[in-house]
């Protein structure tokens, strides 16, 4: 691990909480129980551009041109994300063996990783099973984040919609889908191909 990892892996997930809070805000301007006299809101948004401007600024300056370990970046953040959870949940893990490095920067990837996470985590119940994997699929390596026990999310289209955009600024694909009481977030990202890992 270089001595950047652990800076560029704080700073993609002080970048992530705070599109997350965005994300917030902004459903809270859109819901319709809102009734426009919570100035507070606003002036949340404003705070949290211009701390997202300096978090991108920051990330700009650290960010290395490597590869990156999508095992290794799916570790790292689900560690830092259970770490916060405060109900008892069942995750269950399968990573693929001498999977490809992912052609894009560890910044990148851990960046996607986080947002597909917070989609998956958010509003937990005690008793909820997450199952993460790993594998690799005709040039691409795919992390697939799969939860049961959820009730129907109306505005997951929406939710995901900004990570569906990063990933395909990546020339990945991010795919999410609610069935019943499972939800499925799959992010497929290219391989790095063997000549650019040397």
């Amino acid at each position: 691990m270089s001595a950047r990892e652990p800076e560029l892996d704080q700073l993609t997930t002080l970048l992530g909480q705070c599109l997350g809070r965005i994300e917030e805000h902004a459903f809270r301007l859109q819901d319709e129980t809102w009734t426009g006299d919570e100035p507070a809101t606003g002036d949340a948004l404003d705070g949290e551009t211009d701390l997202l401007q300096e978090l991108i600024g920051s990330l700009l300056v650290c960010a290395v041109d490597e590869h990156a370990d999508l095992n290794a970046t799916v570790q790292r953040a689900v560690q830092q994300q259970l770490g916060e959870i405060a109900v008892p949940i069942v995750v269950r893990q399968r990573f693929a063996r001498d999977l490809p490095k992912v052609a894009c920067t560890p910044a990148d990837a851990t960046f996607a990783v986080q947002r597909a996470l917070a989609l998956i985590l958010g509003r937990l119940e005690p008793g909820c099973e997450i199952s993460l994997t790993t594998r690799r699929d005709d040039g691409h390596v795919v992390f697939e984040a799969e939860r049961r026990g959820v009730e129907f999310d109306r505005h997951l289209a929406e939710r995901s919609e900004t990570l569906a955009e990063f990933t395909a600024g990546l020339q990945g694909r991010c795919r999410a889908h609610h069935d019943g009481d499972t939800l499925l977030l799959a992010l497929e990202l290219p391989a790095a191909l063997a000549i650019d890992e040397r």
